[in-house]
Parts: structure tokens; C-alpha cells; sequence
């Protein structure tokens, strides 16, 4: 969320006055929050306080913070749908439902859940078939970016997903890049500046430096940015210091309240997020003693030291396929050995037979993993390759291990543990 607010408040003063200077200021006296800020805030406010997620809850408070906010750059049928207090939405495709998107991201569980409530926060307004994509597909990457897929996965989803052209590089678009504030026209790019980039504030000045819509692709593009990389301290301090204290309360709570809900990536979340923030750091800290748990990466391609990959393995350790020929190529599983700990990773077999008798074996891996708290597990989803078992069958086996400090699950996992 902060990455979006941050993205907003510098593209602001090259909105209407596009630069060609990759080099730009990042901040500038003129610089603001405008309405994508002010949006960003009513849909985290609607995650705060409707765990229902109903429509005219966030109506209602879109509208509270449009009337609050004035003359904060709203485009003219959202102005008019803000004056005359309209309820329902007015088909628009415009990327103020790609802006607004990002606490969708954050708090999601699962894809599937950052998909839906997407839609949701798009179609009070933006019910044009092209708006909810707009919306549908930041919250995506969103949520990708946060679950550790790596750049080259999320790009082939969100073309899959979305039909996005994704195989431009931001050069070749500027060249005839011109302010567009349709989500079709500008969405894609807003990734595109997340792809290329490699930091986030390299992100932060390709979605600037393309021109256009300044303020909306930085604000989409730094959103999943904030997801991937951490967000340079001083700059969200200073950014921090442009919001007014409703806001800043907002970002704290909802900020708590997603580590509370998900936990995952704890370390890398906070520094992410909210490092700058040193009261909300202490809050975090103290609940992170309490309820932490750590979501595996959809792709593990590599491991630090101390982590252990974990997956599901036949009795004879014949690693021939899925998840047990990747532990046996790159992360030391032995042929022939299948339980237990195996240079950085550790077999649990799932083949012999039904869900019970994996059971034992679980919880033997449970309890080793107590007594080794030096180490990281992070847990595939077992079972539900080549064994043919469903998350709903195989989680409920891990239930001792959820809210375990140095245990990662799967976000399905998760999701049927919750």
C-alpha cells in the first residue's frame, strides 16, 4: 500500500508536465497524494471494517473520502458519481479501479481471493469488462509478487490471464507512449514498469519516465513493486510526512492488520512496508511473538543457507518425478533414501498408500523441526502432485505446524488450516 502512495504522490507533479529526464526529482514542493491515494485509503478502510466485503460499504466510504478529499484530481464521471451520491456504477474502463486496487493485494489469502475482491472494489464503479481486468490483474501481481513467483511466471500468467501484451520493453513504448487513462492503455504498461525493473526505485522512475498518466502507472506500477522489493526508508518517511493523520492511522492499521491475517514473509513484509514507521514497527513485533506464519514460495529455485526444501517422496527414494526429482537435482536428496533429512531437504512419503499413513511421518518432520529452530523448513505441497491428494486432504496433517516460526506452508495449506 505504501508503494502505491508513494508512486502517486511523486508522479504527481509530472502528470500534466511529462519529463524526459530519467534523472527526474523524486519529490519536489508541489508534490501530493491525489485521488489515487485518497481511493487507495477507502478500499483499505472497506478491508478494515467489513470483513463481508459488501458493496455499498465501500460505496459508501468512497464517497466519504471523495467528499472529504476535494479537488484531488477525480476524473469527471467519478467526480459527478461523488457529488450526487450515485450507487451504481457507470460502465467506466478508466484505470481508477487499477489505482485503488492495491490493499486487495495485500490482503488476499490466495489468488483466487485477490481476484475476487478485485472485482469487488472495481464493479462499485468500473463494471466495464475492462475495468475489473485492470483491477483483477494489479491485485494479481500484487499478490504474486508477494508469494515469491518469480518475474518470468508472472508475466506468463498475466498474459495468459489477461490477454496483457507484456513483451515490450518501456524504450520502445515511450516512443509513442501518449496520456491515456483507460486501464487497457495503461495497465499494461504499469506492469511492464515492474517487470523491467530491478528495484523499486527503478520501477518508480521507468513509471514516471514513460510520460502519460504519471501518477496512475507509478502508483499500479510501485504497488506490486512494494511486494517485491524494499521501499527506500527516507522516501516513504518523506512521503509519510505528506498524508494528513487519518491516513497514516489507516496505513497502520491496515498494515497490522494484514501481517495478523496472513504473517507471511514476515521479515521481508515489514521491511517492505513499513520499516519507516518505527510505532508501527514496535506493534508488528510485538504480535509477530505471537502469530507468525510463513507462506512457501510458489517456485523455489534456489534455497539460502539454513533452508530446507520439503517434499513428498515414494518409500524405496526413488526421486524420479515432481517435487522429489527437483530436491534430488539441486537440493541434495539421495536415490534410495526416502525419509527424512537430506542435504538441504527432507523427504516425506506420500505414495504408500492413504492420507493416514502419511500422518506419522508428518509428525515425525513436525517434531524435528521443533528441535531445529536454526532451520528454515519451507513445505511443498505434498501429496497433491503424483500421489493425487488435494490440499484439503493433506493440510489438516499440518496442523501442528501452523504458527511455527520456521515452518512454511503453502498457501493453500493455509487457506483450508484457516
Amino acid at each position: 500500500m505504501i508503494g502505491a502512495i508513494i508512486g502517486d504522490v511523486v508522479g504527481s507533479v509530472y502528470e500534466f508536465n511529462n519529463t524526459k529526464d530519467y534523472d527526474f526529482a523524486l519529490l519536489t514542493p508541489r508534490s501530493t497524494f491525489t485521488d489515487d491515494t485518497v481511493m487507495t485509503m477507502a478500499v483499505a478502510q472497506w478491508l478494515i471494517e467489513d470483513p463481508g466485503h459488501h458493496h455499498k460499504t465501500l460505496v459508501r466510504l468512497m464517497q466519504d473520502f471523495g467528499h472529504n478529499y476535494p479537488r484531488r484530481g477525480y476524473g469527471g464521471r467519478f467526480a459527478q458519481w461523488l457529488h450526487y451520491n450515485m450507487t451504481e456504477p457507470y460502465n467506466s474502463f478508466g484505470n481508477g479501479s487499477g489505482m485503488r486496487v492495491s490493499p486487495v493485494g495485500y490482503y488476499a489469502r490466495t489468488l483466487e481471493q485477490a481476484m475476487e475482491l478485485a472485482r469487488i472494489s472495481a464493479e462499485v464503479t468500473h463494471n466495464h469488462p475492462e475495468g475489473v481486468k485492470g483491477a483483477q490483474a494489479i491485485a494479481a501481481c500484487i499478490f504474486m509478487a508477494r508469494a515469491g513467483y518469480d518475474k518470468k511466471d508472472i508475466r506468463a500468467i498475466v498474459k495468459a490471464r489477461f490477454d496483457y501484451n507484456l513483451d515490450r520493453t518501456i524504450a520502445d513504448v515511450r516512443k509513442s507512449y501518449h496520456f491515456d487513462e483507460t486501464c487497457q492503455g495503461s495497465v499494461p504498461e504499469a506492469i511492464i514498469c515492474f517487470l523491467e525493473g530491478n528495484s523499486f526505485e527503478e520501477v518508480l522512475r521507468l513509471a514516471v519516465w514513460l510520460g502519460g498518466d504519471t501518477d496512475t502507472i507509478a502508483c499500479m506500477a510501485c504497488s506490486i513493486a512494494a511486494a517485491a522489493y524494499p521501499v527506500p526508508v527516507e522516501l516513504a518517511q518523506q512521503v509519510f510526512t505528506r498524508l494528513d493523520e487519518r491516513m497514516r492511522g489507516i496505513v497502520r492499521e491496515f498494515t497490522l492488520m494484514c501481517f495478523k491475517r496472513n504473517g507471511e514473509h514476515a521479515d521481508q513484509w515489514i521491511a517492505n512496508n513499513i520499516a519507516s514507521f518505527d510505532d508501527t514497527q514496535i506493534s508488528v513485533n510485538d504480535s509477530r511473538k505471537q502469530s507468525r506464519q510463513l507462506i512457501t514460495p510458489h517456485t523455489i529455485r534456489e534455497l539460502k543457507p539454513g533452508e530446507i526444501f520439503v517434499f513428498g517422496s515414494n518409500l524405496a527414494g526413488a526421486h524420479g518425478g515432481g517435487a522429489a526429482a527437483a530436491a534430488m537435482s539441486k537440493f541434495g536428496a539421495k536415490w534410495g533414501v526416502g525419509v527424512g533429512l537430506q542435504g538441504q531437504s527432507y523427504a516425506i512419503p506420500t505414495m504408500q498408500g492413504g492420507v493416514e499413513t502419511i500422518r506419522p511421518y508428518v509428525d515425525q518432520f513436525i517434531e524435528f523441526a521443533r528441535l531445529h529452530s536454526e532451520l528454515t523448513f519451507l513445505v511443498t505441497r505434498i501429496g497433491c502432485g503424483i500421489a493425487g491428494f488435494t490440499p484439503r486432504q493433506i493440510a489438516p496433517l499440518f496442523a501442528g505446524a501452523l504458527g511455527m516460526p520456521n515452518v512454511a506452508l503453502p498457501a493453500d495449506f493455509i487457506e483450508v488450516l484457516s
